[in-house]
């Protein structure tokens, strides 16, 4: 009776070869995992500036004008500012639009930069950078306004480390043709 001995497992070789190809597969996964997750941010825009879209057309159908009273058409998002990424609502109104909304018998206010009537900041953070203020929102994207027969409405979020200035992150608009357009890419 001959005894056999097994000589079970993995040589030193085999195991760093695996090793070398888990590596590899993490350098180019890490990669395109963080692209994918700034990516997944953008669906909170999408989802304000829709947000807008109704309210303004609410508030439109009701008084025959669009305006920037964002809060007084339903549009107020400050109690979540804490968990957005995204400044959003407009940098400038037009008096004409007031004029005419409050003629026809709507609770509108006269635009006032970072009021929390007519633009919201944002305080969610990307590591260290800075969050999303109206004032950003103000800088990087001028003339987001609203007359009596048309608006456009803008997003500004920093949803990636390296564009924290106020004219770079993520930027979208909406009009008021329902025209949603990524107009700086922040990822």
């Amino acid at each position: 009776m001959k005894n056999f001995r097994l000589n079970e497992g993995f040589t030193l070789v085999e195991l760093m070869v695996v090793v070398a190809i888990i590596g590899i597969l993490s350098a180019v996964a890490i990669p395109n995992f963080k692209k994918y997750q700034a990516k997944s941010k953008t669906s909170e825009a999408k989802l304000h500036l829709s947000a807008i879209y109704t309210a303004e057309q609410a508030f439109a159908s009701d008084y025959d004008t669009y305006a920037t009273c964002l809060s007084q058409m339903g549009y107020n998002p400050s109690t979540e500012a804490a968990q957005r990424y995204y400044a959003t609502g407009f940098t400038a109104g037009t008096a004409t639009a007031v004029t005419i909304a409050v003629g026809n018998g709507a609770a509108c206010g006269a635009y006032v930069s970072g009021n929390d009537t007519a633009n919201f900041g944002a305080l969610k953070k990307i590591g260290a950078t800075t969050a999303a203020t109206s004032a950003n929102l103000v800088t990087a994207q001028a003339g987001m306004t609203a007359s009596e027969s048309s608006f456009t409405a803008a997003a500004l979020g920093y949803i990636v480390a390296n564009y924290i200035l106020p004219t770079t992150g993520d930027a979208w608009t909406i009009t008021a043709s329902k025209a949603l357009t990524h107009t700086q890419v922040g990822y």
